[in-house]
């Protein structure tokens, strides 16, 4: 709790009896607990105002919808780029293969 330990929590009541003393110290509990509890709803209800003033759920479905949207487009942009990579692939091969397969020189005939 608030990152003390337990001895930390301990040490803080015995402090708290000694100088309230046992009469008083069922009172303040009840009033620290009362102003806790006040504090956490009114955290709560600044966090829902600020979610509904900023419309977090919608820019959260947007992100999500975007980020969907953008991953179609990285599949399609590596399918593009693999039958690009292939058709590269085969016209170099076409290449190596035409320039291997040796046209017959025409031979100069000589008159006689």
């Amino acid at each position: 709790m608030f990152g003390m330990g337990f001895t930390e929590i301990i040490l803080i009541l015995v402090v708290a009896i000694i100088a309230l003393g046992p009469e008083k110290l069922p009172t303040v509990a009840v009033d620290v607990a009362k102003f806790f509890k006040k504090m956490k709803t009114s955290v709560d209800e600044v966090k829902d105002t600020i979610n509904s003033e900023l419309n977090i759920d919608e820019i959260s479905n947007i992100k999500d919808e975007f980020r969907s949207s953008v991953g179609g487009i990285n599949d399609l942009a590596k399918i593009d780029l693999d039958i690009n990579s292939k058709t590269i692939i085969e016209n170099k091969k076409a290449k190596t293969k035409s320039k291997k397969v040796k046209q017959p020189k025409e031979q100069k005939v000589e008159d006689a």
